[in-house]
């Protein structure tokens, strides 16, 4: 399946770059991915990740939601338009856009989270207050998740 795993927190360059972690990049790779990523704002406060082939899974549903529905044309401006594909230099990182830093809050450090086909990325803080919040739940929502 190679699902993405993990919590791991890198800095930010002064160019706004960011290293992928070790493990995301070996994953990226079992994709056929590591060349290029696509991220998209998330839901919750973070940013997506995709592979590229992960992107194109989403992007098919997206398309076929039904366009007369204003709510689908909604989320098909918000989704596309804070879409970006990220070349992945040598070394294994990517630059970190202005407007999906801003769309959450990153500034110097980036949390990444491995989420089954996709890696969340957080601003550390939101993150670590999301987690407080929500793993109290855990029992439960494993309950509604594991039917």
């Amino acid at each position: 399946m190679n699902a993405f795993t993990g919590l791991y927190t890198h800095a930010l360059d002064e160019k706004h770059r960011v290293s992928i972690p070790r493990k995301i990049l070996e994953t990226l790779r079992a994709h056929d991915s590591a060349d290029e990523i696509v991220v998209t704002a998330g839901l919750d406060g973070c940013l997506f990740l995709y592979t590229k082939q992960g992107f194109d899974a989403i992007a098919q549903k997206v398309d076929g939601s039904p366009l007369g529905e204003e709510s689908t044309r909604d989320f098909q401006r918000n989704f596309y338009s804070s879409t970006e594909r990220c070349p992945v230099d040598g070394n294994g990182r990517f630059l970190l856009g202005d407007n999906l830093r801003a769309l959450v809050g990153i500034s110097d450090r980036v949390t990444f989270l491995g989420s089954g086909q996709r890696v969340e990325l957080w601003q550390p803080e939101a993150w670590n207050e999301r987690q407080t919040r929500t793993r109290a739940n855990y029992t439960t929502q494993a309950k509604d998740v594991l039917r």
